[in-house]
């Protein structure tokens, strides 16, 4: 297979990148000076904006109202936000302390009684006969009317450690006028509580019989039909959801209203009326010119170290032409301002080594002397001047005896080349780094494999 027909150029990342480090003088002005150039084009057009009254007062008007618009929305949404959690405060605080949203609905204990109520026959005596109305109606209604509300809660508090409010949920009051009853039912988490509560409850209406029969007469109440039993109450399950539901609610609520707060911009100060919005709109558009003149630089530079086809390192050679490196020369010395950083560069990339020429002019010597073998005549070639080729070929026949070096300009422009290689033995190339093009170098090669002349090696400067 021919290698040079399958070979694909990759691309050396790191190279590349210090590629670009090594410009970073012009990088750098580049960036430089379209970020002055764009941030001055905007503190300019700033303040020639503000010269302009009606606009600098439109500016001011609109402002304004959006500033109060904002503030607004601001207060209102804090407001809703300090509504809402004192909501779910107190939604938690009641599912919390709430011994109705505790207790079990698929076995609520529950302890209920029957109060039957009857008028004395001496006060039956004091109505008309065939009088429509039961008057004991009116006592039925006296003793559930406002019950709950009219209870001593304070002990039933001592006793069961739960706040009136809650324990006032419990207690329901029904009323059978046909049969003259009071009904009183009692829940709790447990039977024994339930029991003891409606214990308390008889008790204190009990104890004001007294005050009823002052205003409805003698009266008897008899406590019948009194028994503790489980229930099962889906109500009272909907009545448990629907609680924990709201505490949802809320906390949903809560976090759109907080959300939409935070997603509350405060009106910009337009650059009409504050030379500080200008001063800040000018270094904005300066870094961002000078981001993108730094980028622009450097893909230029890029696009240049990828299509320009120059050899860019020695590894280039090994890899794409197969043929050995006899010695690489060191580049030049960075100069200029700032020189310190270009040395840094390559002290981190690894290059800081700079060999003499007389010890890269050795080397070059013993690597032909051990590649060369039977050869005696050899031709120096590439593509760089006839005169380094001239002057390398002088300086390398003093330590080559019995070796004949000619010089000979690039072949791929001078005929007289092709007619010195057909007589030599071998080929010496020397090619340079950012000058040399890898496909002259390939036409090199294809003239020199035609007439199946070995390629001793390579001097790279």
């Amino acid at each position: 297979m021919d290698y040079e027909n399958t070979y694909e150029q990759e691309i050396d990342l790191k190279e590349l990148l210090f590629t670009l480090l090594y410009r970073w003088r012009p990088i750098v002005l580049a960036a430089v000076l379209l970020g002055l150039l764009l941030g001055g084009y905007k503190v300019v057009n700033g303040l020639r904006s503000q010269q302009d009254e009606t606009a600098v007062e439109e500016a001011r008007e609109q402002y304004d109202m959006e500033l109060a618009a904002y503030n607004r929305n601001v207060a209102s949404s804090e407001w809703d936000i300090e509504k809402l959690k004192r909501a779910l405060q107190n939604q938690q605080d009641y599912n919390d302390a709430s011994v109705l949203m505790q207790i079990d609905p698929y076995n609520k204990p529950r302890a209920a009684a029957d109060i039957l109520i009857r008028l004395d026959s001496a006060e039956w005596e004091m109505y008309p006969d065939g009088v429509s109305m039961d008057p004991t109606d009116s006592l039925v209604k006296l003793y559930a009317s406002n019950l709950v509300q009219r209870l001593d809660w304070s002990g039933l508090e001592k006793k069961t450690g739960v706040a009136s409010r809650y324990l006032k949920e419990l207690v329901g009051v029904g009323t059978d006028y046909s049969s003259n009853t009071v009904t009183i039912d009692v829940v709790y988490s447990d039977e024994e509580t339930a029991e003891m509560i409606l214990d308390e409850i008889l008790r204190q209406l009990d104890r004001r019989k007294g005050e009823f029969a002052s205003v409805a007469g003698n009266y008897t109440a008899s406590v019948v039909n009194r028994n503790l039993s489980f229930i099962m109450d889906t109500g009272l399950e909907d009545k448990q959801k629907q609680n924990t539901d709201k505490i949802f609610s809320y906390q949903k609520d809560l976090l759109d209203k907080e959300m939409a707060l935070k997603d509350l911009e405060e009106p910009e100060v337009p650059q009409e009326i504050s030379k500080k919005k200008v001063a800040v709109q000018g270094v904005k558009f300066a870094l961002i010119g000078s981001v993108g003149g730094a980028f622009l630089l450097a893909f230029y530079f890029c696009m240049i170290y990828v299509l320009s086809g120059k050899l860019h390192t020695d590894d280039e050679l090994k890899d794409r032409f197969r043929v050995k490196i006899l010695g690489v020369f060191a580049l030049p010395v960075k100069t200029g301002v700032l020189c310190g950083i270009d040395r840094w560069l390559e002290r981190l990339e690894g290059k800081a080594a700079r060999p003499s020429e007389e010890a890269v002019l050795k080397r070059v010597t013993l690597n032909i002397q051990n590649y060369v073998g039977e050869a005696k005549k050899l031709l120096l070639t590439g593509t760089v001047s006839e005169d380094i080729l001239k002057d390398l070929a002088g300086k390398l026949s003093e330590s080559l005896p019995g070796i004949q070096l000619v010089a000979g300009a690039d072949m791929n422009k001078a005929a007289d080349t092709l007619r010195l290689l057909a007589e030599c033995d071998g080929v010496i190339l020397v090619e340079k780094r950012e000058a040399s093009k890898c496909a002259q170098i390939q036409k090199e090669k294809e003239s020199i494999d035609a007439l199946k002349k070995p390629i001793i090696g390579c001097m790279v400067l």
